[in-house]
Formats: structure tokens, C-alpha cells, sequence
């Protein structure tokens, strides 16, 4: 283990397993770090200082304003080996990987050509589970395997377009009866936004709606 100024640790999201940082998570370990709790040292590469394991550790000191942090430095035989660590590592303990987030790990990791038994034993998952996960996949154009996320798996098997990529990617991942549950909700109690942005918005899921319904009833 040794110290190291927080600035020269170099944040390379290619290699960060997570959908991304939880602000929650990073509050609540920055209110530990100002009652004087120790946190683990971070992992980061010896040779580059890329963060392998620790953003929101990283992030909550930051918040605090504290510069010199412990660290472990690691060196990795190939790029393939240094994302299946930081993988393994996320995986190991903290806040859980979400499930796309262990998805776009398996894919990521087959890509480098690691076999199901080598991508069984960095995500902790049994292979019959990983294949199950497999069928679950859609796909490019190219035919290279896209992670869905949760709410959006009736598109398991079928090639996306440019569009519905970028609507995956940004999707919140809830099921879509629950957001339209909320938006009733809202309409039922007197609660919505009086903006024209909502406004606009809200036609525009109508027109779409009664689209969808007339390309049904033509079928």
C-alpha cells in the first residue's frame, strides 16, 4: 500500500464495470470519512494510475476535500486481465453491480476472449446461468450482442436500430407500466407539471400511442 495524491489518479470509464456512480452512496461515505472513518484503500493501476476499484470511494473523498489517499498498486499482463480485475473487484464488495451492469461485463469479457469458465469465475455466476443470461441478448446490426436493460427484455433476440441502442443505453431500466402507472398517478391527484415542455411531452406520448394502437387494429 502507499499514498498518492488524489489528482493523479486517472478515471478511465471504459474500464468501470458500473452503469455509473451512486450519489447516495458517495454522500454516505463522504459523512463516514467527516466522523474519521477509514476507508479501504483504492486499486489502481501502477503504470497508468487508472482507477480499478473505488470511484465512489474516490468520489466521496473529493467531496471532502482530502488529497493524499491510500492506494494498492497493481500491474496487469494485458487490458483484457485489467478489466476482468476491476470487474472482480466491484463485483467482491460495495454496493452490488446491477444486473445490466453484469450483463455489459459479460459481454465485454467474451469479447476479450475469455471462455464462459473464465467469465463464470469473475462475475460469480454459475454457467447455466450465464448462458440464460446469453439468451437474453439483442443485437446490432452487426450481429454483436447488446445488454438489455430490465423493462425493455421483450427485444431479447431481435437486432436493434441506431434509435432503440440509444434508448437502451439511457433507459432507467424500470418496467414501463411503471412509469405510466406514475404519470396517472399524477394526473389522478392534481400533481403535474404546468410546463410546456410536459405539455409537449405528453401529446407527443399520445400521438404515439394512438399510432401504435391503429398499427394494431391494421394488423
Amino acid at each position: 500500500m502507499t499514498k498518492i495524491n488524489i489528482d493523479k489518479i486517472v478515471l478511465d470509464k471504459s474500464i468501470y464495470p458500473r452503469n455509473g456512480v451512486n450519489d447516495f452512496n458517495v454522500a454516505r461515505l463522504a459523512s463516514a470519512l467527516a466522523t474519521g472513518t477509514k476507508l479501504p484503500p483504492l486499486t489502481i493501476e501502477a503504470a497508468t494510475k487508472r482507477l480499478i476499484d473505488g470511484w465512489h470511494r474516490h468520489q466521496a473523498y473529493k467531496q471532502r476535500g482530502i488529497e493524499t489517499i491510500d492506494v494498492k498498486e497493481k500491474t496487469y499482463a494485458s487490458e483484457a486481465d485489467l478489466f476482468a480485475d476491476s470487474v472482480r473487484l466491484n463485483i467482491s464488495h460495495g454496493e452490488p453491480l446491477d444486473s445490466y451492469s453484469v450483463r455489459q461485463s459479460i459481454i465485454r469479457l467474451q469479447q476479450y476472449g475469455y471462455s464462459r469458465d473464465q467469465v463464470s469465475e469473475v462475475v460469480r455466476l454459475p454457467i447455466d446461468r450465464i448462458e440464460k443470461i446469453e439468451r437474453g441478448f439483442a443485437f446490432n446490426a452487426a450481429g454483436a450482442p447488446i445488454a438489455l436493460k430490465g423493462g425493455i427484455n421483450h427485444l431479447r433476440g431481435a437486432t436493434l436500430s441506431e434509435g432503440q441502442q440509444e434508448i437502451n443505453r439511457h433507459y432507467s431500466g424500470g418496467k414501463a407500466t411503471f412509469h405510466v402507472k406514475q404519470l396517472s398517478e399524477l394526473f389522478e391527484n392534481n400533481m403535474w407539471p404546468r410546463t410546456q415542455m410536459f405539455a409537449h411531452e405528453m401529446n407527443r406520448l399520445v400521438q404515439l400511442w394512438t399510432a401504435v394502437n391503429k398499427e394494431k387494429q391494421e394488423a
